[in-house]
Formats: structure tokens, C-alpha cells, sequence
């Protein structure tokens, strides 16, 4: 395996379906969505920014910053523009398809956050359970104290238990693996705590690697806490360990959860953590970059995307060779899955449906309300880098709260996330819209098209 991405996954089951009593891979399925009539059949949208759109789209791709992408915008589920542009794979000078399957990494956080919500509705859950209740070995994990370059440093006991919100929400104190100097990131190298991004991680105090979701959930259990819980947001490995906790509280694999509970009945028929031999072709090839405009810290980021050159962009993962070929040891709830720019649309739908889609209800209405508003606590918020863009982050999403600190034009009251690999998606509930934006590149300059993409459909004209 040649992928090596660090912490490219802060931006960031099933044998995908094939043994379980899902749709076979590959299946079509025609998409009916169960949201409310569009206001009219743009969704609000001039088709003079539709046009502008599908141009800053292709750019991505002929200025050199991505090899190939795939962007699909929908108006209550019914297809509004569809980009398919540039190269899936380089190497074989393969074109991109609209059903490529791309590494969607951190877009795998908001399915992991459902999966958990719907046991909570099912009675079997709470959000306020102390993570002890299910995992005992977080009962008496400690919390660091000290600065974050500090070489000398104590843990003191959490002032209240770390709790499953926590998980859902980031502020659960747990980090990931990455250069950073925090002296509980440094131990996180240590121990060879697994980001999920399909890197080898190996333990530098001389253990073996992270050999199942059990072994990840006690080994960050093992550490202290970068905060006490609650405290502020911490994005991180909380989403893998919620995952692990899906899979015991649901007395079944998170991958067979997700296909029986989520995949199936919203036809996510490509949808999975790994990819079946006879699919492999259509994996695209991850590359990776260094990135000419700064955004450290951000969120959104945003550049003169006209004015910077071509990315000078690596081979990272070769499909070929690539571990999401074959079945993982962990199911990595935060950044495992893979899916489709359609299979995408089609969880998006459901939440524009209120937690439904063609007669399949997987949450309540209240339940999606909850998971798509901030949730975070103002000293929270404010210790975090979202509130600086105007952002808040509810249960498994970010939320747009004030977009006059937005970088960029964004819907009032919509929600998003993306993945490492420069995979996004936004909804925007008051219009209907759900848009998903794919490409493979770890770094690199493809991150800002996302803000340029909503400045065009929603800033002034």
C-alpha cells in the first residue's frame, strides 16, 4: 500500500453490499424522493448560474487542480446540472464516469451519526449514556492539562462522563494522528492510532498495529483526552469510536448495520468499505499535493483560483492496490466508506425528506432537526475554528449559523460536510437543493471550487 495522507482526514458494514440482504452492487435504482413539490423547477436558481456553475466546475479540472471530477445538483431529488469532467485514473488514462466510486473519508461521519441517532430512536440509546456505559474501558479515562507545546504535563479525571453527544458533536476530547506537537498527539503516534484513511499506521512504541475497532476504542481509551468532554470541538477519531459503538450496542458489524438499516432502503447500491473485485474498475485513482493557498485552520477555504497554476499532484493510491479493494479489519465509522456522487444524492434526499425517502422513514423528523442544527454551546463554539466562518456543528454536520462571517455565499439554514480527498456536499433545505462535489486529491488546491461553487449559485448576481 502506498497511500501515506497524515492528517489530510481532518478535512476528513458490508462486503459493500455483496454478503448481506442489500440490492447487489451496481444495482440501478430510479430515485423518487419523498421531499415536497419545488418551488419552481430550478429551485430559485437563474439558469445564467446554473451555466456558471458547470463552467468554475469543469475549470477544477482544465486549470489542473483535480484530474477529474464529478458534481451532481439536484432540485428536490429531480437532476438540475450534472458535471462529469477530466480523468478517474491517470495512470490508464481512464475518463470519469458518472458512477465512479470515490473515497468519500469524512462523508462517512454523517452516515456513522445516523446509524447511531436511529438506535436512539429505537430506544436501545441515549445521547446523554456515558461512551462507559457500551465501551467500560473509557470509565476512568483521564483528561490532559497543560498548554499544547507543553513538555511538562498532568491528566486530571473528567469533571462529567464523556457521553455519545459527545461523540456525535466533536467534543469528546479525541484528536488524529498527525504531525501536530500536542504532547497527546505525540502518543497517539505511539500507539498507532488508525485515521481509517488506508495508510499503514504503525505503533512507534514498538506494539503491532490496530487490529480491530475493539483494539482502536482501547487504545484511545489508554490516552488522555485532549479536553474535558464537552469543553470545546475537537475533531478527530470520536466518529471510529461511535462506530464501535453502533456495532455493540446494535449486537452486529457496523458494516451489516449500515446495509440493513440505511443502504438498502435508501437503495445505496454502491455504497460500502471496500469495493468488490468484479466493481474495482470503476474506483478512481487518489492523488495528493501540496496546496498554494493557505487555509490552515479553515474550514472553507477559499483563493484566486485563476491565478494559481497546476497542482503538481502524486499518485497516492493506485486502484489497483489500494486496501479499500479488500475487506479492512475495522469498519472506520469517521472515514471508511466509499460511495457514488447518485448514492450520495440518495442519502441527501432522505434528509430532505425529514429522515424519509420512498415510504422507507429511518428517523423522525425531530431527530433530523436535532442532528442538523448547532449543537455546540458558545465557550464550545468559540474555542473551536467554525465560529470564526460562521459555522456551528450539530450532530454528524456542520451548520451554516451566520453566513455574513462565511468566506463565501452559503445557504441560511443548510448544512454540509466533505471528505480529505476533496469530496463535498451541502444541503439547503429552504430551496430543496442537494449537491455533492467529487474528486480524489489529498491537499492540493481543489477544496476552494466548493466555495467558489456556492458563491456563484448564491451570491449576488
Amino acid at each position: 500500500m502506498i497511500l501515506s495522507i497524515r492528517c489530510w482526514l481532518c478535512a476528513a458494514g458490508v462486503v459493500l453490499l455483496a454478503s448481506c440482504a442489500a440490492l447487489p452492487f451496481g444495482t440501478s435504482v430510479t430515485t423518487v424522493t419523498s421531499a415536497p413539490p419545488a418551488p419552481d423547477a430550478h429551485c430559485g436558481f437563474d439558469p445564467a448560474r446554473l451555466a456558471r456553475t458547470e463552467a468554475l466546475v469543469r475549470q477544477a479540472v482544465s486549470r489542473g487542480h483535480a484530474p477529474g471530477v464529478v458534481f451532481d445538483l439536484r432540485c428536490q431529488g429531480r437532476p438540475l446540472l450534472a458535471v462529469v469532467a477530466g480523468l478517474a485514473d491517470v495512470e490508464r488514462q481512464r475518463a470519469s464516469r458518472a458512477d465512479d466510486l470515490f473515497r468519500i473519508y469524512s462523508m462517512s461521519k454523517p452516515i456513522t451519526s445516523l446509524a447511531a441517532m436511529m438506535l436512539v430512536e429505537d430506544g436501545r440509546l441515549s445521547l446523554d449514556d456515558a461512551v462507559a456505559k457500551h465501551l467500560p474501558e473509557f470509565a476512568h479515562t483521564p483528561v490532559y492539562e497543560g498548554s499544547h507545546t507543553a513538555a511538562q504535563w498532568r491528566t486530571v479525571a473528567q469533571e462529567r462522563p464523556l457521553t455519545v453527544r459527545d461523540l456525535l458533536r466533536h467534543t469528546a476530547g479525541m484528536g488524529y494522528l498527525s504531525a501536530l506537537p500536542h504532547p497527546v498527539i505525540k502518543l497517539y503516534v505511539q500507539k498507532g492510532i488508525d485515521h481509517g484513511g488506508g495508510n499503514a499506521v504503525v505503533p512507534s512504541d514498538g506494539s503491532v498495529p490496530v487490529d480491530s475497532a475493539a483494539d482502536l476504542s482501547r487504545r484511545i481509551a489508554s490516552l488522555p483526552l485532549l479536553n474535558q468532554p464537552g469543553s470545546r470541538h475537537t475533531y478527530g477519531n470520536a466518529t471510529d469510536v461511535l462506530g464501535h459503538l453502533v456495532a455493540v450496542v446494535a449486537k452486529q458489524p457496523l458494516r451489516d448495520f449500515m446495509a440493513q438499516r440505511i443502504f438498502t432502503p435508501l437503495g445505496m447500491v454502491d455504497t460500502g468499505f471496500e469495493v468488490p473485485a468484479a466493481q474495482l474498475v470503476r474506483l478512481t485513482a487518489a492523488y495528493g499535493g501540496e496546496s498554494k493557498i493557505d487555509g490552515a485552520g479553515r474550514v472553507l477555504r477559499r483563493g484566486a483560483l485563476a491565478d494559481i497554476g497546476p497542482s503538481k499532484l502524486g499518485l497516492l493510491d493506485d486502484p489497483a492496490k489500494s486496501v479499500f479493494a479488500r475487506r479492512r479489519a475495522i469498519d472506520f465509522g469517521g472515514a471508511g466508506l466509499l460511495s457514488t456522487a447518485a448514492d450520495y444524492q440518495r442519502f441527501m434526499l432522505m434528509l430532505l425528506g425529514g429522515g424519509a425517502l420512498n415510504g422507507q422513514r429511518l428517523l423522525s423528523a425531530q431527530g433530523l432537526a436535532q442532528m442538523t442544527r448547532n449543537q455546540l454551546d458558545a465557550p464550545a463554539l468559540a474555542a473551536s475554528a467554525l465560529a470564526a466562518q460562521g459555522l456551528g456543528f450539530g450532530l454528524g454536520f456542520a451548520t451554516y449559523d451566520e453566513p455574513a462571517k462565511s468566506p463565501g455565499a452559503v445557504p441560511r439554514g443548510g448544512y454540509f460536510w466533505g471528505g480529505a480527498a476533496s469530496t463535498h456536499f451541502w444541503v439547503d433545505p429552504a430551496r430543496g437543493v442537494s449537491a455533492v462535489f467529487m474528486s480524489q486529491v489529498f491537499g492540493g488546491d481543489v477544496g476552494p471550487y466548493f466555495v467558489e461553487v456556492m458563491d456563484v449559485l448564491y451570491g449576488p448576481p
